[in-house]
């Protein structure tokens, strides 16, 4: 009988933190996978490089593999060089690869990056079930072992989408602060890859979550930008662990608050020097983290990160001020790297003019607009690099998400769990729209049908819950049927075109309508400041400014009840009521 002997969960980080020169010592002589025997005095170990996939089992540093490796990083980086104008922020709980799927469908050009993966985890469940595979094959070789250890579990984490083809360019994100759980995570992302459960584009580390969880307990996301020489180290390792074949990259912030702590006033008040040092730390982060020539692309979300226990990740994504002007800085001073832009872009036009002002940008990375709204963003390829113009329809999105759904559902064994992730990947896809809402809530219904028949058959004698669950629609039948039943066919069938046009409208309005209220507030404020010198003329003046202003809003809602269809941006511009694009709902065709 074989027993672990110091891999336990609870105590493999405490390990590592609290004797490095002890787990040293034992990692490199005895092997990742050491294990004794209880009934004999013999011993079996497991190399350090055992434990990892390498392209050429026992000669891994011979001209071949290295020539193999350095051209599928070659691959790699040519992959993201010409898909990164548009990337999808890292987002936890949000970019599954099931939402990632969904956005492959509205954008073939889009990067994509994963939900940061915890690298501790991953080591310690690859460690858990290679000495689990040992026990019962006590007579394997160490080629055996690393090719046939359970990774069912390791699939959570790491598994794209269940249908051919991959996702495309994508990114996994993976979080840590020690180099050695950071090898071996990258050990097992090779692993699956090598079993066809993933086929990522490149790995970028965390060091710009400022979440106590991360940050705080955690000690690494926005933390690790207080130690560059580490970052510096994690990198490398991550580029042992793939044995160079993926490109490594990092995902940051301007700074932390960790010297200065922070009030939004005091921060906008600032004297140059403040911001020059500040500017100083970025350019040292930067040039530390790079060093030994692993690292040349950094996505730099344009805030500090706050890092203190009472503020929440959305207080870091909203309070800090934008300091875009530092992100272009670093792409002038720094023209041997590669720079994405990150933080309060929230439309595609948008990212469209943050590239135009600094072409050198290699891409601006938008989260939460994504998730909010990702119709929003299907003319992005057309927009961003000029491929032909999609016909791709929602309903058309749907039907293709419907596949996708269904082989989940049939390769999962708990499609409790998996129908509501599933179907929270295409709530927002109608947002703005008439009877999203409804839309929604019916969504929501077909989440919750699996755990009501599985409460249904643990409540009859003899029934099994699989036995329930036969002669139930597949998902995507439901997903369409609620499609149709709330949304007109007006809504399904609009054309990406169709809808951006819209959206410019929406967002041009909006400018206007914003301009408008700040003149009259500042009218306004001007009439309080002079009060004993009104200028009637003024008064009128700004008294004018306010009717047009609610005439133009009150002749929307009349066009709106009407199903006037009020056209493409430049035609609302310019006041072109006979524009044929539709801005609101018109009747259904029949």
């Amino acid at each position: 009988m074989y027993q672990r002997s110091f891999f336990h969960p609870r105590k493999y980080l405490p390990t590592i933190h609290n004797n490095k020169h002890y787990y040293h010592h034992h990692y490199h002589h005895y092997g990742a996978g050491y294990v004794t025997s209880t009934t004999t005095s013999s011993r079996r170990r497991l190399t350090s490089s055992s434990l990892s996939f390498h392209t050429n089992d026992y000669t891994n540093t011979n001209d071949s593999v290295r020539h193999n490796n350095h051209h599928n990083n070659h691959q790699k980086l040519e992959q993201l060089e010409s898909n990164s104008k548009l990337q999808l922020a890292p987002m936890m709980e949000y970019t599954d690869r099931h939402f990632r799927h969904l956005v492959r469908l509205i954008s073939n050009r889009t990067l994509l990056y994963t939900e940061m993966v915890a690298a501790n985890s991953l080591a310690y469940e690859r460690r858990h079930h290679m000495e689990s595979y040992i026990k019962d094959h006590p007579h394997a070789t160490s080629e055996q072992v690393r090719r046939h250890y359970s990774d069912e579990y390791l699939r959570r984490f790491l598994r794209q989408g269940s249908m051919e083809p991959y996702e495309g360019p994508s990114v996994l994100q993976l979080g840590g602060s020690d180099p050695i759980i950071m090898k071996e995570a990258a050990e097992t992302v090779m692993d699956l890859s090598r079993r066809g459960y993933c086929d990522y584009t490149a790995i970028n580390l965390n060091c710009g979550c400022p979440s106590p969880k991360v940050a705080g307990k955690g000690c690494f996301g926005a933390a690790l930008m207080d130690d560059p020489h580490l970052v510096a180290k994690l990198t490398q390792a991550l580029h042992d662990g793939c044995d160079g074949t993926l490109p490594i990259s990092v995902k940051c912030r301007i700074g932390t608050d960790t010297h200065q702590p922070f009030t939004k006033m005091g921060y906008q008040q600032r004297q140059p020097k403040e911001e020059k040092l500040e500017y100083q730390k970025l350019c040292h982060f930067i040039e530390t983290v790079a060093s030994n020539g692993i690292v040349t692309d950094f996505g730099v979300h344009a805030r500090i990160a706050v890092l203190s226990k009472s503020f929440s990740p959305a207080d870091n994504r909203k309070i800090p001020p934008l300091k875009y002007d530092m992100v272009r800085r670093l792409v002038q001073d720094y023209p041997q790297f590669t720079f994405t832009l990150n933080g309060g872009i929230d439309s595609l036009s948008q990212a469209q003019e943050q590239l135009d002002q600094c072409p050198n940008l290699r891409g601006v990375m938008i989260g939460r607009a994504w998730a909010a709204d990702p119709w929003s963003f299907a003319m992005a390829d057309h927009v961003l690099y000029g491929d032909d113009v999609p016909t791709k329809t929602r309903l058309d999105i749907l039907q293709e998400y419907g596949r996708h759904a269904d082989h989940e559902e049939q390769s999962i064994d708990d499609p409790v769990k998996i129908r509501r992730f599933l179907i929270k990947a295409i709530t927002t896809l109608f947002a703005g729209e008439p009877n999203a809402k409804k839309y929604r809530i019916a969504l929501d219904e077909i989440a919750g049908i699996p755990k009501r028949i599985q409460q249904q058959g643990q409540q009859q004698n003899g029934q099994s819950y699989n036995n329930v669950m036969e002669g139930q629609p597949p998902l995507s039948d439901l997903i369409l049927n609620v499609a149709h039943t709330h949304l007109s066919e007006e809504v399904l069938l609009r054309s990406p075109q169709e809808s951006y046009e819209r959206k410019l409208w929406e967002e041009e309005k909006t400018k206007r309508d914003r301009a408008t209220i700040m003149a009259v507030t500042a009218g306004a404020n001007n009439t309080n400041n002079n009060s004993n010198n009104i200028n009637t003329d003024n008064a009128i003046g700004r008294s004018d400014a306010v009717a047009e202003w609610q005439s133009d809003r009150q002749q929307e809602k009349e066009q709106q009840q009407q199903g006037v269809i009020t056209g493409a941006y430049e035609a609302a511009l310019a006041g072109d009521e006979s524009s044929p694009f539709a801005i609101v709902t018109t009747t259904p065709q029949s």
